[in-house]
Parts: C-alpha cells; sequence; structure tokens
C-alpha cells in the first residue's frame, strides 16, 4: 500500500482511542468517521465541545470552551476534572 492510498483510509469515531472516554464522561461525538492518518474527530456536551485528534507523532485533545488542551493520557483527568 503506498503512503496515498493508506491516507484515504477512513476511520470510525467509534475504533478511536478517545471514543470510550468521552461518550461514557456523557459527550456525544459529532464527527461519525474521519479520513486519514491526522484527523480530528469534535464532540459535545452542553456548550463544551472537545476535539480529539489522531496525529502522526502524538494523539492529544483540546477543550474549546476553556482553552486546556493535553496529550492523550490526561484526558481521562481533564473529564473528571469538569464533570
Amino acid at each position: 500500500m503506498t503512503f496515498e492510498e493508506g491516507n484515504k483510509a477512513i476511520h470510525p469515531v467509534e475504533t478511536q482511542w478517545h471514543y470510550k472516554m468521552m461518550v461514557d464522561s456523557g459527550f456525544t461525538p459529532l464527527d461519525k468517521e474521519k479520513q486519514g492518518f491526522v484527523r480530528s474527530y469534535q464532540y459535545s456536551k452542553g456548550d463544551r465541545i472537545i476535539e480529539c485528534t489522531t496525529g502522526s507523532s502524538r494523539d492529544y485533545w483540546n477543550d474549546r470552551k476553556t482553552g486546556q488542551f493535553g496529550l492523550w493520557g490526561d484526558l481521562k483527568i481533564h473529564l473528571e476534572n469538569i464533570s
């Protein structure tokens, strides 16, 4: 498979590292699937939107309401703090 072919792959939100944490915390995914190696999925809960990104070199999240962000290992702690 070439790089270009691999970058066309479709990734359902349910298969991503953040899905279970976000849904278990009451968030609803706004994006059902994304394409490519680097992709961002948005979740909402009330007036809060959190964007979770899978990248080529790291996975991270960004809370659009507060501007807080972190690497994948920090997401669960953040979700517990805002509940």
